[in-house]
C-alpha cells in the first residue's frame, strides 16, 4: 500500500513530534506500548477505496490494547449490521470496538481493538496492523453491504 503521510503525535496535545517515511512501517507495533505517549497518524489515497479516510494507531493503557481508530464511509442505516459483524468477528473484550456515526460530516468514528481481531499477536509491524485493519474493514464492507 502506498503510504502518503505518516505522522507520529501527542496523545494528550495531539501535537505533531514527527513526521516519517515508509521505512518507519517496519517498525513493530509494540513501539506504541512502549512509547504510550504517542499515537500514529496514518493517511493513504488507496485508503479511500476501502471506505476509510485515515487510521490512528495507538495503545490504550486503561483497556491494556492496541487500538485503530478511524472513519469509514458507510451510510447510518448500516449501524445494526457493523454491531452484528462486530460481535460475530472480534473477541469479546471489554473496549474491543465502538462506533459512533457523526451526521455533520456523514462518516463512522470507529474505534477496534486490534488484540480483538483474529491472529493479532502484538508482535507484527505497524505496516502489518495497517493491512489487518484494511483486511478487516473489507470483510466488514462486503458482510453488511451484501444483506
Amino acid at each position: 500500500m502506498n503510504i502518503t503521510s505518516i505522522e507520529i503525535c501527542n496523545k494528550e496535545t495531539e501535537e505533531l513530534i514527527a513526521t516519517e517515511g515508509a521505512a518507519f512501517l517496519t517498525e513493530k507495533v509494540s513501539r506504541l506500548k512502549e512509547k504510550n505517549e504517542e499515537f500514529i497518524y496514518i493517511e493513504s489515497a488507496e485508503y479511500e477505496a476501502h471506505k476509510i479516510d485515515a487510521i490512528v494507531f495507538e495503545y490504550d493503557e486503561m483497556f491494556n490494547v492496541y487500538s485503530a481508530l478511524f472513519g469509514l464511509r458507510l451510510k447510518k442505516m448500516y449501524s445494526a449490521a457493523m454491531q452484528n459483524f462486530f460481535k460475530e468477528n472480534l473477541t469479546d473484550l471489554l473496549g474491543s470496538s465502538s462506533a459512533i456515526f457523526e451526521a455533520n460530516e456523514g462518516i463512522w468514528e470507529i474505534n477496534i481493538a486490534l488484540n480483538a481481531i483474529k491472529g493479532f499477536t502484538g508482535e507484527e509491524t505497524i505496516e502489518e496492523a495497517n493491512a489487518l485493519i484494511v483486511d478487516f474493514v473489507d470483510q466488514l464492507v462486503a458482510a453488511i453491504t451484501a444483506e
